[in-house]
């Protein structure tokens, strides 16, 4: 048998392939409605998330005071979370682990890909794992242990002689159940401590073509949902059934779920920033505030919108409505054209808002400069105040 030869029990994996059969997720075999075929995520492929790893890894040791050390680096799955003894919350996946391994299993590490492995009676309530030997194939790593060997793998290789850097965010760890593991090696290890979150982040503010396809879906259901809710909105309804119908519509429509709890305020409750409760009946003469998005494979929408309860505008609703919308629409252009920084692109809002509203007469005409930026943040905080003191 020459050199090239593979031995007949040898069996050939093609580098990126999604094995076939029940993984711990969805898949192009189990899901083809959500998955396409050749991918690992919706719209991402085993290779890209390789690519990343790797780029990962070049930033990090790039710099030259790290080149002869020895680098171990840690990026923790998120642990499940309840909201009460045995009942879990809906698990979202930490995104850095996410975007450099498409992996949704929770507590996995990723330094060599750290998982549980295959237990039937865990399995029984908790659904289907894909264990080490299809993580390899599944995530294409070179190596996937259980997660049980993290801290005498993480031991062993930080016990190194050659000096050696511990790449992990330590601060609001993603796992804590491994945050002691590595705090106890940082103490009684010859290993510095160093962030890779910079650089990781620094990868995710440049979108690949298919992180920006995700992006626009994610937008376009999120539109959609407000566009619904637009249309269900009438006097005498409450908010919590708005906020049901931008639900609904989101996940109808192929997202996970909401992107975050959604501000459905109608009248002086849309003064408060964060107000959530979503509680209480619309009025017929009420505007509604709602801000509200829907994650879609990790990405994200956020939409804020403001309409009339009664579904036609008064002259003053549509005064005030009008003036905000011409200062986004320049806000926008200004972001197109100069990107700015977020201090200047503030201040230049409140200049741009004070502007027009002394051409409406509701400010005077004789503040400009930066007074013209006070009285505009003073004169919306006062309206802001009034209007809850009048209810």
């Amino acid at each position: 048998m020459s050199q090239m030869e593979t031995p007949p029990e040898e069996k050939i994996v093609p580098q990126f392939s999604i094995p076939k059969g029940i993984v711990g997720q969805p898949t192009y075999h189990t899901h083809p409605h959500m998955i396409p075929k050749g991918h690992l995520t919706c719209g991402i492929t085993q290779m890209e998330y390789k690519e990343r790893r790797d780029t990962l890894v070049n930033k990090l040791i790039a710099e030259v005071d790290n080149i002869h050390k020895n680098h171990v680096i840690v990026i923790p799955a998120a642990r499940k979370q309840y909201m009460s003894d045995k009942i879990p919350y809906v698990f979202r996946q930490n995104s850095d682990f996410f975007y450099l391994t498409g992996c949704l299993e929770p507590s996995a590490i990723l330094s060599v890909l750290f998982v549980h492995e295959k237990d039937a009676h865990a399995e029984l309530w908790e659904g289907p794992r894909s264990g080490c030997s299809v993580s390899t194939q599944l995530f294409s790593v070179d190596e996937a242990r259980p997660v049980e060997g993290f801290n005498q793998y993480l031991t062993k290789m930080t016990s190194l002689s050659k000096p050696g850097i511990l790449w992990y965010h330590n601060d609001n760890p993603a796992n804590l159940d491994i945050h002691d593991d590595i705090r106890s090696v940082l103490r009684h290890g010859q290993i510095a401590l160093e962030d890779p979150q910079k650089a990781l982040h620094q990868m995710r503010v440049i979108k690949s073509p298919a992180e920006i396809e995700l992006m626009k879906e994610a937008c376009y259901i999120g539109s959609q949902s407000v566009n619904m809710a637009m249309a269900c909105t009438k006097p005498g309804i409450s908010e919590r059934t708005v906020d049901a119908v931008l639900e609904y519509t989101c996940r109808q429509a192929g997202a996970e779920h909401a992107a975050f709890p959604p501000v459905v305020a109608g009248g002086a409750r849309a003064t408060h920033i964060h107000y959530v409760a979503n509680n209480q009946l619309l009025h017929n003469d009420e505007m509604l505030l709602v801000d509200s998005g829907c994650q879609r494979w990790m990405y994200n929408s956020d939409i804020s919108r403001t309409w009339p309860v009664s579904g036609k505008f008064s002259k003053y609703h549509r005064i005030l409505y009008e003036l905000v919308l011409t200062v986004q629409k320049r806000l926008i252009e200004l972001v197109g054209e100069q990107r700015p920084p977020l201090d200047q692109l503030f201040d230049q809002m409140c200049r741009l808002l004070g502007t027009h509203l002394q051409q409406e007469g509701i400010l005077p005409k004789n503040i400009d400069g930066n007074d013209l930026i006070g009285v505009s943040i003073n004169y919306i905080l006062a309206v802001a105040r009034d209007s809850v003191c009048a209810k």
